[in-house]
């Protein structure tokens, strides 16, 4: 996490990716272009994440489930917007999404504890969801006006 975070900060490529993430106008606009190097770095970062990624999920499912990970696209999503990261590109951190991961961790397990079944704890999960988007909305359209 660390490591990601020092990248992300330290590094031309790293702040190149957190100015303008995945808006392909911005792209198009940046005088300097996403080079090919640049778009390789990019992908070859990629691979790296998703190949750790999928290692961890082994190691915790002691077993290769292709199927392991359907439905949790969702709570990455929730965990990386209340972590602050905003949708539209151009801020957020990894500090923060580990702070988004805590809270959606915390709220997981205060729904288990109370004895919430499965479509309850979607259902919430997705109204904090929802806040989040609303809130980094205004945000975002506070701060350009």
């Amino acid at each position: 996490m660390i490591m990601a975070h020092l990248v992300l900060i330290r590094t031309i490529s790293g702040r190149y990716l957190v100015g303008i993430g995945t808006n392909e106008e911005a792209k198009r606009s940046d005088s300097r272009g996403e080079s090919a190097a640049l778009q390789g770095d990019r992908v070859r970062a990629d691979g790296r994440v998703v190949g750790l990624a999928a290692l961890f999920q082994i190691s915790r499912l002691e077993a290769a489930d292709p199927n392991a990970g359907a439905g949790l696209e969702l709570q990455v999503i929730a965990t990386v917007v209340i972590g602050g990261t905003s949708l539209m590109g151009g801020c957020g951190s990894v500090i923060s999404t580990f702070f988004g991961v805590l809270i959606i961790s915390v709220l997981a397990a205060g729904l288990a504890q109370i004895g919430a079944n499965e479509p309850i704890k979607r259902i919430i999960t997705d109204a904090v969801i929802v806040v989040a988007v609303v809130l980094d909305t205004y945000r975002s359209r506070r701060k350009r006006g």
